[in-house]
């Protein structure tokens, strides 16, 4: 369809219509813009995927493969026999941070001579707190009054389990222990972190 178009004088002249040419494009320009546009997807990928698998993999520090020793006091400072209560400070990871200096949780500790015992100070009930018993004879859960010998042992109360284990280790007149979190609620002790 031809538009009027005004010419100077007055009159009214069509308009001619634009023409599309066909396309003169290189098969080589495009299959150099194919190999561009494929080798920036697996790039992209790549950026996506390394952070992905790390996520999902599972670290080396964080219990499912090698030790995680954290120094947590001087051998010298514990008592003999004498159960003690220990903060566990350390790097805090996850998939792209690491916050340094963080209170990961927390141990009881008991000195036999020149070796020491460690356990986990979370309930393996339901994660509440253990505390020394009044008696100072017994670790108890006071959210729900699970007890535990000075061993870890389970003696009454909820608690699925014995107080969770931990290795432990003394360097250089340090204590150093293989800091772990276990599932929670189950009878059988599995690492998670």
């Amino acid at each position: 369809m031809a538009v009027p178009m005004q010419n100077p004088g007055g009159d009214q002249a069509p308009r001619p219509e634009p023409t599309i040419e066909p396309s003169r494009s290189n098969p080589d320009r495009r299959t150099a813009l194919r190999a561009l546009v494929t080798l920036g997807g697996c790039a992209y990928a790549g950026v996506i995927a390394v952070p992905a698998a790390q996520f999902l993999a599972p670290s080396a520090a964080d219990g499912q493969g090698n030790a995680r020793w954290i120094r947590v006091g001087r051998l010298a400072d514990l008592p003999q026999g004498e159960p003690r209560r220990l903060a566990v400070v350390g790097d805090e990871r996850d998939a792209f941070n690491v916050t340094k200096d963080q209170q990961l949780g927390a141990i009881w500790v008991v000195r036999e001579g020149d070796k020491v015992r460690a356990m986990s100070a979370v309930c393996p009930h339901l994660g509440c707190s253990i505390d020394i018993g009044a008696d100072k004879k017994s670790f108890s859960c006071p959210c729900h009054t699970s007890r535990f010998s000075l061993g870890g042992a389970a003696e009454s109360g909820p608690s699925p389990r014995a107080m969770d284990p931990l290795d432990v280790r003394v360097a250089e007149g340090f204590v150093e222990v293989d800091f772990k979190r276990f599932r929670l609620g189950i009878a059988e002790r599995q690492v998670v972190g």
